[in-house]
């Protein structure tokens, strides 16, 4: 298949991989990813995706590839919380929460991470961009800071928090959450409600 005519058809895709060539040209050889990557036409990205050699990327576009490279997940953890303005840099690369195994892709854009929790806590996530090419599920606030206070068994103390320079004012509303409350009781854990206290205190100090 010539690339122009092939461009012409995926270019509605935030990335593309072999899979979605052979949606396209069901006689697509693998062999023409690698020609047109040494000519520039496409980008590698990760985990077999490809964009255009013309096409920039943003963080919609990382955010939406990652959601592809390891199904299930969703955004959260780190890139989570600076989405949310709750710390203070931006994060170079992705962070997901999935179900399975904790993988990790690398790319030129930074590393796809993904943290491994039991099934029966993926919940608390919505679709951004629905209507859009590049949506993606990403972790509500209050599931994002539960993510990582439950993964980060690090964090024991006021210290600790304040390590992390964490946004005191956008976790205000955290105080009075009912939605929040409600996630906390589903994670079940004495030890996570704990650092969640730690966090109260933070947040107040």
């Amino acid at each position: 298949m010539k690339f122009q005519a092939f461009k012409k058809q995926a270019r509605a895709l935030p990335a593309f991989n072999l899979n979605d060539a052979r949606k396209i040209d069901p006689n697509f050889h693998r062999q023409q990813l690698g020609y047109w990557t040494e000519k520039d036409f496409i980008t590698p990205l990760a985990g077999g995706y490809y964009i255009f050699g013309d096409q920039g990327i943003n963080e919609r576009d990382l955010f939406t590839l990652a959601n592809k490279l390891y199904e299930p997940s969703y955004i959260s953890l780190e890139s989570a919380l600076a989405y949310y303005q709750i710390i203070p840099e931006s994060v170079l690369g992705v962070t997901s929460i999935s179900a399975r195994k904790t993988m990790e892709y690398q790319s030129a854009w930074g590393n796809f991470n993904y943290r491994s929790i039991r099934a029966t806590l993926i919940f608390g996530y919505f679709v951004a961009n629905a209507l859009e090419k590049n949506m993606y599920k990403i972790a509500t606030l209050e599931k994002a800071v539960l993510d990582y206070l439950y993964l980060n068994a690090k964090l024991r103390g006021i210290e600790d928090f304040e390590s992390l320079r964490w946004n005191k004012e956008r976790l205000h509303n955290l105080e009075y959450n009912q939605r929040f409350e409600k996630y906390l009781n589903i994670f079940n854990s004495k030890v996570l409600s704990q650092r969640v206290l730690v966090l109260k205190e933070y947040i107040h100090a």
